[in-house]
């Protein structure tokens, strides 16, 4: 079988395809025949060397992936078993499953939560085994990109918007970074759920290929009053923000809030605040969230809304792969911004 290794470097240039053995299911593994993968920004992180992600070389890349159970292991659990030809989506996260905070539905808060294809090798292989807990089932007429999509990003962004936020229908809630993978599933969720959503983006040219599946005030965060054309199209402060880019907007987006307002940031990609508005904080008793990834409900959630046809998540293909090629000028086309939501790719 592939796999997508990282080889001898951390870089892109260091990507190679890699033939293994197909690998054998250990007890209370399933081994997945891998359909569809997206591209996280997690992979990023692990190519540019980021301490968050220190892995061991060759690795293994990937947390995103869906495809249909092709061999059982021994002694899996009944409440997780599945048959051979079901088609299941991977949770890229997992806790130890036997703590307070697990067995509560908060495993992304467990100690020992680990991530697969940063702290853990990767699923970019066209065979994988996994242990049971770590799938999900799929609906069989769901597209496996679509579904892919939403098993980190789409996860995180409910976590983010319906869990953290609390956001409720008729609230007005701002997105950051409305052109990204949980971006602009955040913002497709937030229309589901009856908010009143704005946006902002990167590129100008960002903004007609959003316009094509949501109809929302969208505003360039790249414009240096970005906070000030946002608020006078809104006409008044919001009752939330969610914040994809993190860094140095923190300090922009709290001011935008409503006394009582609530903040959600789900990552970091502009680097650290060089200020933080501490007197907003405790002044207009806002609240600041922290989201890192989702758990199981959330991806089983975001699961069911895209096959039942609500929400359809933006995918562009890279195309089967049958070289490493396509896949280097995906992560490059990533690592400048140059795409609206999810990059994927199947096996050819």
């Amino acid at each position: 079988m592939r796999s997508v290794l990282l080889s001898n470097g951390k870089n892109i240039e260091s990507l190679i395809l890699d033939e293994r053995p197909v690998p054998l299911p250990s007890e209370g593994e399933i081994r997945v025949r891998m359909r569809a993968h997206t591209l996280n920004h997690i992979d990023l992180w692990v190519l540019s060397g980021s301490p968050a992600y220190s892995v061991s070389l060759p690795h293994v890349m990937g947390s995103e992936g869906v495809g249909v159970v092709d061999a059982l292991g021994e002694n899996i659990s009944p409440e997780f078993s599945m048959k051979v030809g079901d088609a299941v989506a991977l949770s890229p996260g997992q806790g130890c499953l036997m703590c307070e905070l697990c067995r509560s539905g908060s495993e992304s808060l467990c100690p020992s939560y680990r991530v697969l294809g940063g702290h853990l090798p990767g699923v970019f292989s066209e065979y994988v085994c996994l242990p049971a807990t770590r799938l999900l089932p799929v609906p069989p007429s769901l597209s496996p990109l679509s579904a892919s999509a939403v098993t980190l990003a789409g996860a995180t962004a409910h976590q983010g918007l319906v869990v953290r936020g609390g956001a409720r229908a008729g609230e007005r809630w701002l997105v950051v970074g409305a052109s990204g993978g949980v971006g602009h599933l955040a913002c497709l969720l937030a229309m589901l759920l009856k908010l009143d959503v704005f946006g902002t983006y990167g590129p100008e040219k960002k903004r007609e290929i959003l316009s094509r599946f949501m109809d929302i005030p969208l505003v360039s965060h790249e414009a240096p009053d970005w906070p000030e054309k946002i608020l006078k199209l809104s006409g008044r402060p919001f009752d939330g923000v969610l914040d994809t880019v993190g860094g140095a907007t923190i300090p922009r987006i709290l001011p935008l809030l409503r006394k009582g307002g609530r903040a959600v940031v789900v990552g970091e990609t502009t680097g650290s605040p060089t200020q933080f508005p501490t007197r907003e904080l405790f002044g207009r008793q806002l609240s600041l969230h922290g989201v890192y990834l989702a758990h199981r409900s959330d991806i089983l959630a975001m699961l069911d809304w895209v096959a039942k046809g609500d929400l359809s998540p933006i995918v562009s293909d890279v195309g089967p792969l049958a070289s490493i090629s396509p896949l280097q000028k995906a992560y490059r086309r990533m690592s400048e911004r140059d795409f609206v939501g999810k990059l994927g790719f199947g096996w050819q």
